[in-house]
């Protein structure tokens, strides 16, 4: 039987382990930004968009330890989207998993270049990743940058910040899920199946899996946050509310599972346990 829990602390430790040996050490000059960096990334966290990479790179057949590099590139810009998120100018929190955050912690001014230079070394090992005889050298990389750009991270960003005060509606709620979350779901999934240069079709089925899979992520979160008393103003829930919210957290965790029918064998077996176990958050 397979054991979700084990899988993924299994690879939460690999991946831990190679954001470590991948960061600046902490007393490195400039010591106060790698302190920081490391503050921002090693505190903490479900690491679930490497795991995906991971796990999509076995899924397309190929070793994980080849997507490795694409892994630990995705966490750091993930990181790096925390700590901008967090800022005063931003969403102005003091918490971040249990602990403040980094411009409370190191000054906002540190904190800014903590991102940027995550996101610099995010994509320093993209550029390591390889990437299958299928596609092009720079594939990691590009995948990446869509993600991170205007169309995906920041655009979504963007569009959250315009609706400060505002009730968002549907269309503008599922703009806003899918370029904040479900797009960096969406290049881990790819960037670990190209690293594994993975079928034509293999590399469909992912792609679907992991926005789906995200944009139930989203849905889950936006559940707990309300449960916990830190309603979002541009939430799912805000739009159509818990019964429908919970609903469509459903709906897109059977479209993600039904995805992965199009890999071979069990391949996608880690997969689709991961996409239930998100479900579950909310229930």
């Amino acid at each position: 039987m397979f054991d979700l829990d084990e899988y993924m602390e299994k690879l939460r430790t690999r991946i831990d382990t190679a954001i470590d040996e991948r960061m600046p050490p902490a007393d490195a000059r400039p010591a106060v930004l790698h302190r920081a960096m490391r503050y921002a990334v090693l505190g903490g966290g479900k690491r679930l968009r490497p795991v995906l990479c991971l796990a999509a790179a076995e899924a397309a057949g190929g070793c994980r330890e080849d997507a490795l590099d694409a892994a630990v590139a995705v966490e750091l810009l993930h990181a790096y989207t925390l700590i901008h998120d967090d800022l005063p100018c931003m969403d102005d929190d003091a918490l971040r998993r249990g602990k403040p955050t980094c411009h409370v912690e190191f000054g906002e001014a540190n904190a800014v270049l903590a991102g940027d230079a995550l996101q610099a070394l995010s994509f320093e090992l993209a550029a390591r990743a390889p990437a299958g005889p299928r596609y092009p050298a720079g594939q990691v990389v590009i995948e990446l940058a869509r993600a991170a750009g205007s169309l995906g991270i920041v655009g979504g960003q963007a569009e959250d910040i315009s609706f400060a005060g505002r009730k968002a509606d549907t269309d503008t709620v599922q703009f806003i899920h899918r370029r904040k979350t479900a797009e960096l779901f969406r290049a881990a999934a790819r960037m670990g199946a190209i690293s594994a240069d993975a079928a034509p079709s293999v590399l469909e089925a992912l792609t679907i899996y992991a926005v789906e899979l995200g944009l139930a992520f989203q849905i889950a979160d936006d559940l707990i946050d309300a449960e916990s008393g830190k309603p979002d103003p541009v939430s799912c829930l805000t739009a159509y509310g818990v019964p429908r919210a919970r609903e469509e957290s459903r709906r897109h965790t059977a479209n993600a599972v039904a995805a992965l029918e199009a890999l071979p064998g069990e391949a996608g077996m880690p997969l689709a346990a991961l996409a239930k176990s998100i479900q579950a958050r909310e229930a």
